[in-house]
């Protein structure tokens, strides 16, 4: 199955769906989107997630959805529903610590139509693939040293590129 992400804002809900092996591709375009969100009325209240077709996730992916989950907790004090997610998934949300920042829930059958698929928009930068290491990375010592590497190349490449 081909990579995509899916949007699709409803009232006071977020939707989005993930299918195939998602990857940092899609993920700026679909941040700006979801956090576009956040800030127009009516407040967001819920979001849904579903991965009923997402066979892997990236760990940019992952620190996106780490990213939301504390934006809805801030904004709300709820959580991220997770719908359908696989054991892969599951295994991949348990490993990096997310787990505990969502809710599994069977997949949605009110989940809507017509879901506006997410185009490649903006690259990932250094910068946003640094800040969401970071929301990874704030989770455990242990993402912090697994991430760590990958966090200075990031950071001296931002470095580089200030001094350029």
């Amino acid at each position: 199955m081909d990579e995509a992400l899916f949007f699709k804002a409803i009232g006071d809900r977020i939707h989005i769906k993930a299918t195939g092996h998602v990857t940092a591709v899609y993920c700026p375009e679909l941040k700006s989107r979801c956090f576009g969100r956040f800030d127009e009325k009516p407040p967001v209240n819920a979001v849904i997630l579903d991965l009923s077709e997402c066979d892997y996730m990236d760990s940019t992916f992952l620190g996106l959805i780490v990213g939301l989950a504390k934006r809805l907790k801030t904004d709300t004090a709820k959580k991220i529903s997770l719908a359908g997610a696989s054991e892969t998934c599951i295994g991949l949300l348990r490993t990096i610590g997310v787990l505990r920042l969502v809710d599994l829930v069977d997949p949605a059958s009110d989940f809507p139509a017509n879901l506006e698929r997410v185009g490649r928009g903006a690259t990932a930068t250094a910068q946003f693939l640094l800040d969401t290491h970071e929301e990874l990375s704030s989770l455990s010592p242990e993402n912090r040293a697994k991430f760590s590497a990958l966090s200075s190349l990031l950071r001296e490449s931002l470095k580089n590129k200030d001094e350029e």
